[in-house]
């Protein structure tokens, strides 16, 4: 199935739908992770779609599909998103990185930027992700997540859909 929606396009098989209750329990590297996300398997709706962007229910894709990557997404959650999405466009622009697409969600204070990657392998994704990551670190406090992480199960790199673009 195919997922249109703002600038982003994702290729799928399935997509997550956040309930107010744990609906899985995973054991990773001795770590126990419990997710809200239930998987569906059906394709998603319009009125699905709309349900989101009213910030009704909260929709999720995977970032990983069959060892290939699509998207490097970097999340933060705070209140001075416009302080870090300048440092994050100079970080980006010095690592030639030229090509990205920036979302914002007011009700979760949430910014996302989605690097456009064209089918990458996650062996490869990781190595970029690291190396933005330590570049972040030595500019910014860790308070961003990015993906995908190789500290979390392959199916729990998923990333909410983007609500409103900057």
């Amino acid at each position: 199935m195919q997922i249109k929606l703002l600038d982003l396009e994702f290729n799928t098989e399935h997509f997550y739908i956040h309930k107010t209750s744990i609906v899985e329990k995973v054991i990773f590297n001795n770590r126990t992770f419990y997710s809200k996300f239930q998987k569906i398997t059906t394709p998603l709706t319009p009125n699905l779609l709309k349900q989101h962007q009213n910030s009704e229910i909260t929709l999720a894709v995977p970032l990983v599909e069959n060892e290939l990557v699509n998207y490097i997404v970097i999340e933060y959650h705070q209140e001075d998103w416009s302080l870090f999405y300048s440092l994050l466009k100079y970080l980006l622009k010095s690592l030639n990185i030229n090509d990205f697409f920036t979302y914002r969600n007011d009700k979760k204070e949430l910014l996302q930027l989605f690097i456009p990657r064209e089918r990458i392998s996650l062996k490869d994704a990781y190595e970029e992700v690291e190396n933005i990551k330590h570049h972040l670190e030595l500019k910014s406090k860790r308070s961003y997540k990015i993906y995908p992480n190789r500290n979390l199960p392959k199916n729990y790199n998923i990333i909410t859909l983007p609500i409103k673009k900057i």
